[in-house]
């Protein structure tokens, strides 16, 4: 097979500058909008999903979307939303109206405002002050916790200092050092707490049951956590049991499209790399154009399918390369794999020795990243001959 980058070039893209003549005079409607600065004074009103950059920030956005912002410091003003996500060192929020409230910081103070369902913070110090309206549950962490706004639900605390003088309508779960229920402190439902310091002001009332929770102790949240440990492992052996077993099908299925992919990397890496990444940039913006048109939605649905049926594929011919070079080093044998053992034995250690590469932090992704590249590029050029062979 002779291969020719203008073969794939020209006709993609000509097929690129037809769909975007055509589709050019469409409306498409903005759905993100962004910005990055320092400082940045954010004072607008906008339909779309936000985000937003900078070391100092005043924030003030009036939105029925998302808003996220992320910054030194953050000052929140005058701000409504649906989901507010904030991050920064020091970040203070006033007269705001959101629906929910997620923010992490060094510290972060919430002076007034409404929330209509509710929050999660965590932070150095976490101040919830008197003023600052929460229509559902909070659950915040930190260094030093201080709790003064009512929360009419269930409240979930923990921080190295906890002080809370406010109305929870539900239970309180509370873990720290040092735990303070102030004067104004109403409970509605049970305290439990997990701490050695326990102080309840006079005035403070608990409608429900003082419980301590031992150190043993897990909750809801905990537990679940815990089991989606185990299953997080399950999966990731699963995971890798499967690939090195799908390497070693595809290469006991279609032996002919593997060894010669494997070719074509090694005796041309930089025309496999080239046209992988041609391949891996162009399609999904012919994609995105496709989808944008929407009547080439299905054209792009099927683009999409296509693409995740050959990645694994891909990545497995680069996986049998490696095999084939181990094979060469430690065997000192070349040339096709006849006997069974041979080849189930040698894609399979290609297979284990870029899981082994992925694992590395940083280079496991560059691994995995050229791993498919590579291989793209070598089945695509060589794939319709090497399965014809193969037929």
């Amino acid at each position: 097979m002779t291969f020719n980058m203008r073969s794939i070039l020209k006709p993609l893209f000509v097929l690129i500058l037809i769909l975007l003549t055509l589709f050019a005079s469409g409306r498409v409607n903005p759905q993100i909008t962004g910005e990055v600065g320092s400082p940045l004074d954010t004072g607008k009103t906008i339909a779309d999903m936000s985000f937003f950059s900078a070391d100092d920030m005043d924030l003030k956005i009036n939105s029925t979307d998302d808003v996220f912002a992320a910054g030194g410091t953050i000052n929140v003003d005058t701000t409504s939303a649906d989901h507010l996500v904030i991050a920064g060192g020091e970040i203070s929020v006033r007269n705001i109206s959101i629906h929910d409230l997620i923010a992490a910081g060094g510290k972060l103070n919430f002076v007034d405002g409404n929330v209509e369902d509710d929050i999660v913070a965590a932070g150095g110090e976490v101040h919830v002050l008197p003023g600052f309206g929460i229509g559902g549950s909070a659950v915040i962490a930190g260094g030093d916790a201080r709790i003064e706004a009512p929360v009419p639900t269930d409240l979930r605390v923990a921080a190295g200092r906890v002080y809370l003088n406010s109305v929870v309508g539900g239970n309180a779960r509370l873990s720290g050092d040092t735990i303070t229920l102030g004067p104004k402190a109403r409970i509605g439902g049970d305290l439990l707490y997990r701490t050695d310091n326990l102080t309840i002001k006079p005035g403070a009332v608990v409608s429900g049951r003082q419980l301590v929770l031992p150190a043993k102790d897990r909750s809801a949240f905990e537990r679940w956590g815990a089991g989606a440990g185990r299953l997080f492992a399950m999966f990731a052996i699963a995971v890798i049991l499967g690939f090195v077993i799908m390497v070693v099908v595809i290469g006991i299925a279609v032996p002919g499209l593997m060894r010669s992919s494997a070719q074509f990397i090694h005796s041309a890496p930089l025309k496999s790399l080239g046209i992988g990444v041609l391949i891996a940039v162009c399609i999904p913006f012919l994609m995105a154009v496709l989808f944008t048109s929407g009547i080439g939605a299905p054209l792009a649905m099927l683009l999409g399918a296509i693409c995740l049926a050959i990645t694994p594929v891909a990545i497995a011919a680069t996986a049998y390369l490696f095999g084939m070079e181990a094979r060469k080093f430690l065997a000192k044998a070349d040339g096709p794999l006849t006997a069974w053992t041979a080849r189930l034995f040698w894609p399979a250690l290609g297979a284990a020795a870029i899981l082994v590469l992925g694992m590395i932090p940083l280079l496991g992704l560059l691994v995995w990243l050229f791993a498919m590249l590579f291989g793209l590029g070598a089945v695509v050029s060589r794939g319709g001959k090497a399965l014809a062979m193969n037929a």
